[in-house]
């Protein structure tokens, strides 16, 4: 009986990997791609920013966003799925929507309460959606 809720937890353990580092995949290729756009709508005369916009779109994302993640919040809608035995494959993608969804709203209090955010905001929840849903595909419909 241990050695099977070790062996569960282990892979929950997994499990909770794959699905944020498929969720950080999604987020951090749409946002670049966003950014990306978003440079090349004001660079209209400016051939330099045109053509160079993914590099700057990559480097300015991940310079803004990298130090605001988490998993805390993630982990903690694991651990009350996964206490609570819940098996439903809404639960998974809407906490993990929400848990990544807080993330901007949690550096923006605590950096500035003015700053704009709810532009990416639902490039965090996407990809919150996805990491989710990967979770329980992996381990949550087996809790």
């Amino acid at each position: 009986m241990i050695f099977k809720t070790i062996l569960r937890w282990m892979w929950v353990v997994i499990a909770f990997g794959i699905a944020v580092s498929i969720a950080l995949v999604v987020l951090f290729s749409m946002g670049i791609y966003w950014l990306g756009d978003e440079i090349r709508a004001g660079a209209e005369g400016d051939e330099f920013l045109w053509h160079g916009a993914e590099v700057f779109a990559a480097i300015f994302f991940t310079t803004a966003v990298v130090p605001a993640l988490t998993a805390l919040p993630g982990l903690l809608a694991v651990i009350v799925g996964e206490v609570m035995r819940i098996r439903s494959s809404l639960y998974y993608m809407l906490a993990g929507g929400a848990a990544l969804a807080v993330i901007p709203i949690l550096a923006r209090s605590a950096e500035n309460a003015a700053s704009p955010f709810s532009s990416y905001m639902s490039l965090f929840a996407a990809s919150g959606f996805i990491g989710g849903f990967c979770y329980w595909a992996l381990a949550g419909a087996r809790a």
